[in-house]
């Protein structure tokens, strides 16, 4: 019996290795991916020393509050009213987007809140304030402030990648690392069905301690999960109107963009994209240009049902030396999530790595290619004459 199980363990690594060699090794894609790893293992490294400092830290402090909570016992004595209001704006910061135009008062553990901040805010901040220790009651004088479109656009993105991040506190981290490698370390010497399950969930455990982001948007295969988070920047000498011009009329895209084979408009703001999916297999699906600001924002969304769920940001800002800075930020979720973005890269397709393409390739054109500026320039002319006279 231990035999068998001994070389059950050893065919699943055989072929753990097998695959690993199988997506490193590749001759066209193998280099990029190893150095693609090589940073991922960098970084991570890096974030296990911070986090493992963070976390002990973080114990320490809460040994510390909790031995003080014990040696004073239940009638300790509350912090005074300059502390409290510290601590009140400190986790203000957390909860309203200005907090800046919030103030507070503390009168013998009485809070006073003024000022404005929009709906959800307000509510969120007076009940977390209510709960900190030393407040008896909150007197809540705040304004309700509307927020403007772009307010909501910002906080709306804002929220779309918020919802992605894995909010665990350091000491949280800490002890779900540890107990997931000691349960991996404990099945893997059971050697039994048991062990093995044991391994598996305690691997799942140590690798959830060191994410960023929580395992389900890490999945991507709800509708609801936003996705993969793609960020990019790069600078480009060309005027900041010409950029923009070219962004806010998708019709453009794919004269740049390699992975786009066409872009139909089908209404005011509204596309119908085509592009060349894994293995050239056409993959379409419909978005609009739900927000621009001129010469500042273009920001865009597929409809809801779309093959690629996507939305993103374009920012242009421009430099002292009359370049522009391009960021673009956005989310998008593949067919089958983190599966179909697997199978992707296996068949050459990153997403990443096309994207950073497509941006040398725009930089290439904007700062090179005269003509294709003119034409550029002609054809948004064009533009705004259909648009004016329709």
């Amino acid at each position: 019996m231990a035999t068998k199980k001994a070389a059950q363990w050893t065919l699943l690594s055989g072929l753990a290795a097998g695959a690993a060699a199988l997506y490193f090794l590749d001759r066209e894609q193998g280099p990029q991916r190893r150095d693609n790893f090589k940073k991922k293992a960098g970084r991570i490294a890096r974030e296990v020393s911070s986090g493992a400092s963070k976390a002990l830290r973080d114990s320490q402090n809460r040994l510390a509050g909790l031995a003080s909570r014990v040696s004073h016992g239940f009638d300790r004595e509350l912090p005074d009213d300059r502390i409290l209001v510290e601590r009140i704006r400190s986790r203000m910061g957390r909860i309203v987007s200005k907090p800046h135009k919030i103030h507070v008062a503390a009168d013998n553990g009485v809070v006073t809140l003024w000022g404005t901040a929009q709906e959800h805010e307000t509510n969120e901040l007076v009940r977390a304030v209510e709960t900190m220790e030393g407040v008896s009651e909150v007197l809540d004088h705040l304004e309700l402030h509307a927020a403007t479109e772009t307010e909501d656009r910002a906080s709306h993105y804002h929220q779309v990648r918020k919802q992605t991040l894995l909010n665990w506190s350091p000491a949280k981290r800490l002890l779900a690392g540890a107990a997931g490698s000691a349960a991996t370390f404990y099945g893997w010497k059971r050697k039994d069905n048991l062990g093995f399950a044991l391994s598996l969930l305690g691997a799942g455990l140590t690798a959830t301690s060191l994410l960023e982001r929580n395992p389900y948007s890490l999945l991507a295969l709800g509708e609801d999960s936003p996705g993969f988070e793609l960020d990019r920047t790069i600078t480009i000498n060309a005027p900041i109107s010409d950029l923009y011009g070219f962004w806010t009329n998708p019709e453009n895209y794919p004269k740049v963009f390699s992975h786009i084979a066409n872009i139909e408009r089908m209404g005011e703001n509204l596309y119908r994209w085509s592009i060349a999916g894994p293995a050239n297999i056409p993959i379409h699906w419909e978005g609009s240009i739900i927000r621009t600001v001129p010469n500042t924002i273009v920001e865009w969304k597929s409809l809801p049902g779309s093959m690629v769920g996507n939305f993103g940001i374009a920012r242009f800002d421009p430099n002292y030396d009359a370049t522009t800075r391009l960021r673009i930020r956005m989310f998008y979720r593949p067919p089958a999530g983190i599966l179909g973005r697997f199978l992707a890269e296996m068949l050459g397709s990153n997403p990443g790595t096309v994207l950073d393409h497509d941006l040398q390739r725009l930089k290439i054109l904007f700062e090179r290619d005269e003509q294709f500026v003119k034409d550029l320039q002609q054809g948004g002319d064009e533009q705004l004459l259909k648009i004016a006279t329709t």
